[in-house]
């Protein structure tokens, strides 16, 4: 009797600590001194549930999900960290079905107590084979799909596979002495289990697809963008190699009109010749981008600069400076997203000004040096009053049917920076954003 008491209590001691050990592993979450003593009596209470009822097993798993989401919620999803613990969770569960049906199989053919005890504990060993060895051949991928996107569809998933194995665990225990049950509840539970995991599998596929998809259209609408950029050097620079081929004989022409003392002729040739072979539009479409050697930065840049341009918007943009990284400590894409969402606010408001018949324009501005980058975009507007705090108010917009969320997204990634600072000077013609990020010390 002993001995068996000792082998469960250490089998279930192990079990408690197993959970939490894949818990902590597959989320990757620091272990910390202060956890101890929390997860200490975790496992005093799933020790003790062990040896009742279902029910009771229930309400130990139960305390166990609200601890470790008080803990861990600041750090990680409330989704992981329900999808991580009940994933383990349900494995023991249909461990512990098939051990009772094994079990009661085996008493109607082997009435040797002691192999009857030592079938139990070797079934009782198994889950926990089978955790460990997810746990060490599958880590990274578990990791991935509960922190991923797809995180909270599997916790919804396993949630419903973890209430179908309870409900089944319940019942069998309180009617496993009619046969037919076995087959039943071990129909039920591998129809559930397969049915949630084809569910799983195939929105993943089409998730898959529309992504792909979704990627495809990107790369081919960014290719366009630098074909459209690579068409516009080799037409500037055939015009300056035609250029460079007239130039000697236009300046005779212009020296023999300068000589003769007729100035209105030099001045009507020049004209004309500008008209004619000099496009001065196209020759400012992407002025100073080449200065800019950040290949994400750039690639924002010529897409803005691009849609401007096909809309007829005026604009300049100045890079006086070659750029050749962005500031250490700053993350690239929060950067993208601040220069993205301020030129589009400016593009929508100068749409509104064509749409009325009125003068748009927009300037941008960059310089950086030194490990210091300055950002500034100024676009005429519309005779609307507009205050610099409302602005930054989630849902406010002076444009209809608009979220109104681009500048309280820029405000929430300033604050993550504590070098990163942004002004906005409104007049009544222009808006002016202007953000500083200044040297780290």
């Amino acid at each position: 009797m002993n001995l068996k008491f000792w082998t469960y209590l250490l089998i279930y001691l192990f079990s408690s600590i197993l959970n939490l050990v894949f818990f902590f592993k597959v989320l990757r979450l620091p272990l910390r001194k202060r956890h101890f003593l929390v997860l200490i009596f975790l496992i005093l209470i799933n020790i003790l549930a062990s040896g009742f009822n279902y029910l009771a097993i229930v309400f130990s798993e139960l305390i166990t999900i609200v601890f470790l989401w008080l803990i861990f919620k600041k750090k990680i999803s409330s989704y992981s960290i329900l999808g991580a613990i009940l994933f383990v969770f349900n494995v023991e569960v249909v461990g512990d079905i098939c051990r009772a049906i094994l079990l009661d199989v085996t008493v109607k053919v082997i009435k040797d107590i002691k192999l009857i005890m030592l079938a139990n504990i070797v079934l009782m060993i198994v889950p926990l084979a089978i955790i460990v060895f997810i746990m060490q051949r599958f880590n990274n991928r578990l990791n991935k799909e509960f922190v991923g996107s797809n995180g909270r569809i599997l916790s919804w998933l396993i949630f419903y596979i973890y209430v179908v194995n309870i409900a089944i665990a319940i019942i069998y225990t309180t009617t496993n002495n009619i046969p037919p049950v076995y087959f039943f509840f071990g129909s039920v539970l591998l129809f559930q289990t397969l049915f949630a995991i084809g569910i799983y599998y195939l929105m993943q596929k089409n998730q898959k697809v529309a992504l792909k998809k979704s990627k495809n259209e990107e790369l081919e609408r960014e290719q366009k963008k630098l074909e459209d950029y690579a068409h516009y050097l080799e037409k500037n620079e055939d015009e300056l190699r035609a250029f460079r081929h007239d130039y000697l004989n236009m300046f005779n022409s212009l020296k023999i009109s300068a000589e003769e003392g007729d100035m209105k002729e030099l001045i009507t040739q020049l004209d004309e010749y500008t008209k004619t072979n000099l496009n001065a539009d196209a020759f400012k479409k992407y002025k100073d981008v080449n200065h800019v050697h950040v290949k994400s930065l750039k690639s924002i840049i010529i897409s803005k600069l691009t849609e401007m341009y096909d809309l007829k918007i005026p604009y300049n943009f100045e890079c006086s400076e070659i750029m050749t990284d962005i500031p250490s400590g700053i993350n690239e894409m929060d950067l993208i997203r601040i220069i993205g969402i301020t030129c589009d606010n400016a593009i929508e408001e100068s749409k509104e000004l064509i749409n009325d018949k009125k003068e748009a324009q927009i300037e941008i501005m960059i310089y950086s040096i030194d490990g210091e980058f300055e950002y500034e975009i100024r676009n005429r507007k519309r005779h609307v009053s507009i205050s610099t705090k409302k602005i930054q108010q989630k849902g406010y917009s002076t444009k209809k049917e608009h979220s109104g969320l681009g500048l309280t997204i820029i405000r929430r990634i300033t604050e993550n920076y504590e070098n990163m600072s942004i002004t906005y000077d409104i007049d009544n013609d222009y808006f002016d954003f202007y953000l500083v990020i200044d040297k780290e010390v």
